[in-house]
């Protein structure tokens, strides 16, 4: 019979990385059957098995592996499900094709079968034992048959693996090629503009770029996400030239503000100091602007591009354009980290989203889509954490990727067992999740590669 989980399940995780198939599942969680597809939930609330997934451990252990390491003895076969050893025998070759599984491989009915066999023997022994006892011959008794101590009981000490890097897999779809030579194939961003209109509204953007440089830093990230080419906009480029916009702007105001009095005139020799005074003022900015720069040697391209005095009343002015461009790509409702650099910064909050695969950012150009999804970082707190000598950062994920029509799908697993034992107890930590982008068109395929705990896929998009 195939095993089932009983209602006194207590949801402490334990039997989940002992099944040598993958068919136990957490409640709530969807399953992953042998051809990648994903099924719903059998149950909600309690770990369930999957029975075509469950060989009862035939062809890898003597015993049920769930039912030995289970507290509360909720592991037992299920009446409705009666298969054979050699049921249970094919679906594992079937569930593990590169393994090789031979026919005398471990099983629970074999080891039925072993165990009858002192019974039925000590019968015999006994009707000889008279005998022997009467034509005086001594007879040693058989040791005692100790019956084998059931796993799970005691406190067993493991050693945790040390994290070994792997190759990255490669999926249905994936693209032939370095990640690096296909997106340096794509060039820089560039927008079709098709109507005459169009062109000339992006070629007045890029010529009022020393203006829109006065924006404060997030809305010039913003506008250039949504332009989405640089040959119209550019951040840095656009602070940079209002830096020296204002050089010359600040002196123009000044100067005006002195000739507005009575007493001005463009001829009078004091109307220097109000030239002095505007270049000062524009000088005094620019530092501050940039400080990090100048103070601290900063890259420019990696310091804040802070706003010029006006820049608030320019905010309308680009919540326009980003309307008139539309919004391109998408993102999750939680804030995108970045690359991982070993600092310990990170809030709870942001955590437990990349747990759910929640944490991710879609950048669409007229050629591709570039994704980036964050992977969990660190281990989450547990009163487990020290029995079991859990590391503080998170062991690398197992992951499937698929292009399902106009969704790409990001299935996640925590494949390290050790730290996979406490996805029932610690909070808000699932053992795998599955992640569905949307994509607003078709794509040719996809090329991932794995940075850190950050996943980078680039998606060309299918020639129209």
């Amino acid at each position: 019979m195939a095993t089932m989980i009983t209602s006194e399940c207590i949801n402490c995780g334990a039997c989940e990385p002992e099944c040598p198939n993958t068919a136990i599942y957490q409640g709530g969680v969807e399953w992953q059957a042998q051809d990648g597809a994903m099924h719903a939930a059998i149950s909600n609330d309690i770990f369930y098995i999957v029975p075509e997934k469950c060989t009862e451990c035939v062809g890898f252990h003597d015993h049920e592996a769930c039912a030995a390491v289970c507290p509360v003895d909720c592991c037992v076969p299920d009446p409705k499900i009666p298969e054979t050893h050699e049921v249970l025998l094919d679906r594992a070759r079937a569930l593990h094709p590169a393994e090789t599984i031979p026919d005398d491989a471990p099983s629970r009915f074999k080891k039925a079968e072993v165990e009858t066999a002192p019974a039925a023997a000590a019968a015999p022994a006994a009707a000889v034992a008279p005998a022997a006892a009467a034509a005086g011959v001594v007879v040693q008794a058989a040791a005692p048959v100790r019956a084998p101590r059931r796993p799970g009981t005691g406190k067993v000490e493991r050693p945790i693996a040390a994290t070994v890097r792997t190759p990255p897999p490669m999926f249905a779809g994936e693209l032939p090629g370095e990640f690096d030579e296909i997106l340096a194939s794509l060039g820089a961003p560039r927008r079709r503009v098709g109507s005459f209109g169009a062109r000339a509204a992006f070629a007045l953007l890029s010529v009022l770029q020393g203006v829109l440089g006065a924006l404060p830093d997030g809305a010039k990230r913003r506008l250039e996400e949504t332009v989405s080419d640089s040959r119209y906009f550019n951040a840095q480029l656009a602070t940079a030239a209002n830096v020296f916009l204002n050089m010359l702007l600040y002196p123009i105001v000044c100067i005006g503000i002195a000739l507005a009095s009575p007493t001005g005139s463009v001829f009078d020799w004091g109307i220097r100091w109000w030239f002095a005074l505007g270049l000062a003022i524009a000088v005094v900015e620019a530092l501050w602007r940039m400080r990090e720069s100048v103070l601290r040697g900063i890259p420019i391209g990696e310091a804040p591009m802070r706003m010029a005095i006006y820049g608030p009343l320019l905010l309308p002015v680009a919540a326009l354009i980003q309307a008139a461009c539309g919004r391109r790509g998408a993102a999750s409702g939680i804030g995108f980290d970045g690359f991982y650099s070993g600092q310990e910064h990170l809030d709870d909050k942001l955590e437990r989203a990349r747990r759910y695969g929640e944490v991710y950012k879609l950048d669409e150009r007229d050629d591709a889509y570039l994704l980036r999804l964050e992977f969990p970082r660190v281990v989450p707190p547990t009163s487990l954490g020290g029995q079991l000598e859990l590391p503080h950062e998170m062991p690398d994920y197992e992951y499937d990727l698929a292009v399902h029509g106009r969704h790409f799908v990001v299935h996640g697993r925590l494949g390290d067992q050790q730290v996979r034992k406490i996805t029932g107890v610690a909070p808000s930590f699932p053992p795998d999740f599955t992640t569905r982008i949307p994509l607003g068109a078709a794509v040719s395929g996809f090329r991932h590669r794995l940075r850190g705990k950050t996943l980078e896929v680039i998606l060309p998009k299918a020639a129209s």
